[in-house]
């Protein structure tokens, strides 16, 4: 906890944004896929800076927030914006750049990122629901099988970057397979591995997927986006057993929580997920809690760049 009595955080997923520097076509127009993902999402700003966040976040203690792309049209310029953004914060700031690893000039990319000193992470959106096809993210279902595509991630190897891949929990079996071809790379596993469904069949399958890849010393689990898989109306009930089977299994040194601000803001009962990430985690030691809260987030995403929050 911070001398103010606020416990202190490392937002493991959070997004800063302008439309006024970069070009966000869901913003402009009503977006199909963007909608059925978050509902209504038309009272979202144009523009969200670091103090309209410090402002929401007034309840804690920001030490560190790691930096997730909001699908601007020219991802390289919004990442290169978000490195001069960085420069000029209070706090430190990690970079999860995107990429898609069949691009003919995803080697130039990376080289890209190279040169911004903040990026940590670089992530590919890879959801595919077989049954909805507004929640199908990638190019094709098969990507994580595709032999030219796991290739090219192997690319990751030659830069310090570490790989997030978000899948819906159907997929993870071939993502355990990704994961354990690349023992030197460091995964990310975003939104909890994404339950498909949230009923008890669902549930079982999940476990079992996550227990595979939690065996995988290489991969760090991080609790986020709630709301995108238990509904704006989610509540900590609902959560609580799902997440509870991520600390067993990942072990609570291994998991990190985000914030998803401001998508986070369109949940109906849950003004600041922090808040209820405090309920989830009622029942843990504070040193415990304190290590999924921040410490956990500080060494995995900015370990290896120059800036790291305090660990004290």
């Amino acid at each position: 906890m911070h001398a103010s009595g606020r416990r202190r955080v490392v937002d493991a997923h959070m997004h800063l944004y302008d439309g006024l520097a970069n070009r966000y076509e869901h913003l402009e127009r009503v977006d199909a896929m963007f909608e059925a993902l978050i509902g209504d999402y038309s009272t979202l700003p144009r523009r969200y800076l670091f103090d309209d966040y410090v402002a929401d976040m007034s309840s804690v203690e920001i030490d560190g927030i790691v930096w997730h792309e909001f699908l601007a049209a020219d991802p390289l310029r919004e990442v290169e914006w978000a490195q001069r953004l960085a420069k000029g914060l209070r706090v430190p700031m990690a970079i999860v750049g995107p990429v898609d690893f069949l691009a003919p000039d995803l080697e130039t990319t990376l080289e890209s990122y190279a040169r911004c000193a903040n990026v940590a992470v670089v992530r590919e959106h890879l959801g595919w629901d077989g049954g909805d096809p507004l929640r199908r993210f990638a190019k094709r279902p098969d990507l994580l099988r595709d032999a030219r595509w796991r290739r090219a991630l192997g690319l990751l190897k030659r830069f310090r970057f570490q790989c997030s891949l978000e899948v819906f929990s159907s997929q993870l079996p071939d993502l355990l397979r990704v994961v354990e071809e690349n023992p030197e790379i460091g995964f990310t596993i975003a939104v909890m591995g994404w339950p498909i469904a949230v009923d008890g069949e669902e549930f079982v399958r999940w476990r079992q997927s996550m227990a595979a890849i939690s065996a995988c010393e290489n991969v760090r689990a991080t609790v986020s986006a709630v709301e995108c898989v238990f509904g704006m109306g989610w509540q900590v009930s609902q959560a609580q057993p799902w997440v509870d089977a991520v600390f067993e299994l990942f072990g609570t040194e291994r998991v990190m929580f985000g914030n998803h601000r401001p998508i986070s803001q369109l949940a109906r009962s849950v003004a600041n997920p922090y808040d209820s990430y405090e309920e989830l985690t009622r029942d843990l030691p504070e040193a415990e809690r304190d290590a999924v809260f921040r410490l956990n987030a500080a060494r995995w995403f900015f370990g290896g760049l120059p800036q790291m929050p305090r660990l004290t």
